[in-house]
């Protein structure tokens, strides 16, 4: 039987059924299985919860399960290769079905989807959300359905079967480490976080200012919402570079923010300010840009955790426990993922093609 993997935007979308399974291409990440195994390979994380490769058996039975995702967005490679991660665990599974749902950065939109997945009579929810607290009812509504709702990367602040991350305040700690002794611990810096309301939005801005207390000389003399993208920081970049003439360092929660922030510095001449920048995102370009000096170092935040969160579901269906999940300060159980190292200068070319992308970083327009 051949699996299908679905994608809704506006409809539903099938992978072709005419060519053999391994070689159909998925949507959204337009890879096929044969690619996408050879990338489980690679995964960073498929010993944590491992399951065997074949049909997936619940009591004694082998029967089809669907798993339902809903993602944030499509909108930036680091979520494709999130469901990039999920496809791949998925291809391991003959009797698995995957309902991808595209949340469009819109927090009703991705509401909705949440109740679509629940009335297609998924097995499971695997929830990415838009923003932390507007994402409660949908994860209620999943929770009362008694199925499994795993949560990926932004958490929401009600009872789920479990949390899966990386802890975005230790890493934004080794960040703004190296960001303070770069800076001699003194001199101006503004920041331009991820989206307003998500959780590794609050939990970066919260290790950087655990650091920064230990560094009155460094003084944050603007902050604002760049939604971890290019377009947001480019302007929000301006209204800085305009508002203050001394700014030694950009901390930015995104590399393709801080690509954004340099496009900004050179459109206001302000390159011989050597202005250091500091981001967090963990793509092979990103490391490619350390390696080049463009950034002094990226948080290396991996998004290949959604293999994790198809087995916890798994998991949870099969009736095993799950090894390493813990009570958190939140509602219900957080499995939390080791910390990968920062990437800095002297560690880049370890990293570079370990990250997530294919592509190549921005040029730096002020070289």
């Amino acid at each position: 039987m051949l699996r299908r993997f679905m994608l809704t935007l506006c409809a539903v979308a099938l992978a072709p059924a005419a060519t053999a399974y391994a070689q159909e291409k998925q949507p959204i990440s337009g890879k096929t299985c044969d690619e996408l195994l050879a990338q489980y390979e690679k995964l960073p994380f498929t010993d944590i919860l491992p399951i065997e490769e074949g049909p997936i058996v619940i009591d004694g039975e082998t029967k089809d399960l669907t798993i339902g995702f809903s993602q944030t967005a499509f909108n930036h490679p680091w979520r494709v290769s999130m469901l990039e991660s999920l496809q791949a665990e998925a291809c391991r599974h003959p009797n698995i079905e995957l309902v991808v749902l595209d949340g469009n950065v819109d927090v009703a939109k991705q509401s909705n989807d949440v109740r679509d997945l629940l009335v297609r009579g998924v097995d499971a929810v695997l929830l990415s959300p838009v923003e932390s607290a507007a994402l409660v009812p949908a994860a209620r509504a999943v929770q009362n359905e008694g199925i499994p709702l795993i949560v990926m990367d932004r958490d929401v602040p009600t009872d789920k079967t479990l949390f899966i991350g990386q802890s975005n305040v230790t890493m934004a700690e080794q960040v703004a480490k190296k960001m303070a002794a770069d800076l001699d611990g003194k001199g101006n810096i503004v920041v331009l976080t991820g989206l307003k309301g998500s959780s590794p939005a609050v939990d970066r801005n919260k290790g950087m200012e655990n650091i920064l207390a230990d560094y009155p000389d460094i003084k944050v003399i603007a902050v604002g919402d760049a939604e971890w993208i290019r377009e947001p920081a480019v302007p929000l970049m301006e209204d800085f570079l305009t508002a203050h003439e001394d700014i030694d360092a950009v901390f930015s929660h995104a590399e393709e923010s801080s690509w954004g922030a340099q496009l900004a510095i050179a459109r206001a001449n302000r390159c011989e300010d050597e202005i250091a920048h500091y981001t967090f995102d963990g793509s092979n370009a990103g490391f490619k840009a350390v390696k080049a000096g463009t950034f002094g170092a990226d948080g290396n935040y991996t998004p290949f955790i959604a293999d994790i969160g198809l087995r916890a579901a798994l998991y949870n269906l099969m009736g095993k426990d799950i090894p390493g999940s813990a009570d958190y300060e939140e509602p219900g159980q957080r499995l939390l993922l080791p910390d990968s190292p920062t990437v800095v200068a002297d560690n880049a070319d370890e990293w570079i093609g370990r990250g997530w992308g294919d592509f190549e970083p921005t040029p730096d327009p002020c070289k």
